[in-house]
C-alpha cells in the first residue's frame, strides 16, 4: 500500500514538472521580449525581498542544528508541544523560524533533522506544514509599506496570517486522520530518544530539565563532529544552494505568470492566475484590483495562506529527496488560506471600532495601484533594517513559547 503511494505521488510530481517544463518552453518561444522582461522582475524579487530575508536565517539554523539547540530546547517544550500539537520539542526551534524567516527555512530545518534520525518522517512533514508562513518582510515592508502604502494593514495581514496559520494546525492535528502507518520504528525511537528515560527524568522539575537540554545539545554536538570552520563553510554553501533553488523557481513562475496573463481576457482573472502560482507577484496583481479594503485585504490574507503553487515546489525541493511527502502540506496550505480570507472579513470592523486611527475606512479604493512592483521594493537599508527586527522577533518568540512551556508544566504538576 505504501509502495503504492508513493508510486502515485512519484508519477503526479513527474507529470507536474513536465508540464511546468513544457508551458515554460511554451512561453519563452511565443513571446521571447516580454519573457526576458518578466525573468527581470523576478530576479529583482528574489535578490531584493527573498535573498536578504532568509539566507541568514539558512546559515544560523543549519549551525545551531549542529550546535543542538533545537535539541536542548526541545528538551524543555517536549511536553507542551506534545500536548497541545503532537509535535517533538524540537518544534520550538522550527516554528519560531518559520514565523520569522518564511518559506522555506522551516522545510529546509525540518529536513535537517529528520536526516540527523532526531524526529521522523510523518514529523518532519507536519512541521514544514505547520511553520510555513510569509516572513514578515514579505507582508509588512512589501505589501503593507511598499504595495499598499499602508504598513498598519501589513500588520493586520501578518496578525491574521499567524493567527489563520496556528487554526489551520490545530484543525488538522485534531481532525486529520492519517491513513499511512506512521508510528516510528523501535530503531528510530531509539535514535530519536523518545525511549531515553532521562526524558521523563527530566520532565519532574524545571532544572533537571535545563541540565537535560545542556546534555542534549553537547551530545548533539560531538555527534556533528564538524570543527566551526567546516561547519560555517557547509552551511553557506548548503544556504546558497538552496536560495538558487528558490530563485530558480521564481524566475520561472515569473515568466509563465506574465506570458499566460497576457492572454488572459480581465485582470481579476490575471490577478486570481498570479496569486495561485507565486505569492509575490500575486500580492501585487491583487492589489491593483478596485476592491473594498476589506475584501482587498481579505483577498491578500487567502494568497498568504495559500502561498502560491510556487512555494509548494521550493518546499517539495527541500523535503522530496529526503523521503519527506507532501500531502497534508497542500491541505494546510488550503485551510490556511481559507481561515485568513474569514478571518479578515470577521475581525475587519471590530478592529475599525477598536483602532479607529490604526486602519484605513471602511470604503471603496478609487484608486488602485498602478505603479512599477520595482518600485515597492524595498532597499538594501530597509532590508538590513527589517533582518534586525526579524531577528529580534526569533528570540522574542522562543522566549515566549519557554516561558509558556515552564508555566504550563508548574500548573501541571501543581
Amino acid at each position: 500500500m505504501q509502495r503504492e503511494q508513493g508510486t502515485t505521488g512519484r508519477m503526479s510530481s513527474t507529470i507536474l514538472f513536465a508540464a511546468i517544463a513544457i508551458l515554460l518552453v511554451i512561453c519563452i518561444v511565443a513571446a521571447p521580449g516580454p519573457a526576458f522582461q518578466a525573468s527581470g522582475q523576478g530576479l529583482s524579487l528574489w535578490w531584493r525581498v527573498v535573498f536578504p530575508a532568509i539566507l541568514p536565517f539558512l546559515v544560523l539554523s543549519e549551525m545551531l542544528i549542529a550546535g543542538g539547540f533545537p535539541q536542548g530546547l526541545g528538551v524543555i517544550l517536549e511536553p507542551f508541544t506534545r500536548r497541545i500539537l503532537k509535535l517533538p520539542g524540537s518544534f520550538g526551534w522550527i516554528l519560531p523560524l518559520g514565523m520569522t524567516a518564511g518559506f522555506p527555512a522551516s522545510a529546509a530545518a525540518a529536513a535537517t533533522l529528520y536526516k540527523q534520525r532526531r524526529i521522523t518522517a510523518d514529523e518532519a512533514e507536519r512541521m514544514t506544514a505547520t511553520a510555513h508562513f510569509a516572513s514578515p518582510m514579505l507582508i509588512m515592508v512589501v505589501i503593507g509599506a511598499g504595495y499598499l502604502n499602508n504598513p498598519d494593514l501589513g500588520l493586520l495581514l501578518l496578525c491574521i496570517h499567524w493567527l489563520s496559520g496556528f487554526a489551520a494546525a490545530f484543525t488538522l492535528n485534531h481532525f486529520w486522520r492519517n491513513t499511512r502507518n506512521t508510528a516510528p520504528s523501535n530503531n528510530e525511537k531509539r535514535q530519536i530518544g523518545q525511549e531515553n528515560p532521562l526524558s521523563k527524568a527530566a520532565q519532574s522539575s524545571s532544572q533537571p530539565g535545563l541540565r537535560m537540554a545542556l546534555r542534549k545539545m553537547e551530545q548533539a554536538r560531538q555527534e556533528d563532529g564538524r570543527s566551526f570552520g567546516k561547519l560555517l563553510g557547509d552551511s553557506v554553501t548548503n544556504g546558497v544552494q538552496t536560495m538558487m533553488t528558490i530563485g530558480g523557481y521564481m524566475l520561472i513562475f515569473a515568466v509563465i505568470i506574465h506570458v499566460v496573463n497576457s492572454f488572459l481576457p480581465t485582470s481579476a482573472l490575471s490577478s486570481l492566475v498570479a496569486g495561485a502560482s507565486e505569492i509575490h507577484l500575486g500580492t501585487h496583481a491583487i492589489t491593483k484590483l478596485t476592491l473594498s479594503q476589506p475584501m482587498l485585504a481579505a483577498l491578500l490574507g487567502a494568497a498568504l495562506g495559500w502561498s502560491g503553487i510556487c512555494s509548494f515546489l521550493q518546499v517539495q525541493a527541500v523535503l522530496k529527496p529526503v523521503g519527506i511527502g507532501g500531502r497534508r502540506f497542500i491541505l494546510q496550505r488550503i485551510l490556511h488560506g481559507a481561515y485568513a480570507y474569514v478571518l479578515t472579513l470577521i475581525l475587519w470592523r471590530p478592529l475599525i471600532i477598536l483602532l479607529p486611527g490604526a486602519l484605513p475606512a471602511y470604503k471603496e479604493m478609487n484608486h488602485p495601484l498602478t505603479g512599477r512592483m520595482e518600485a515597492a521594493l524595498p532597499n538594501w537599508q530597509l532590508a538590513a533594517g527589517s533582518l534586525r527586527i526579524s531577528m529580534w522577533l526569533l528570540v522574542l518568540l522562543i522566549i515566549f513559547f519557554v516561558a509558556i512551556s515552564l508555566t504550563w508544566r508548574r500548573s501541571s504538576q501543581q
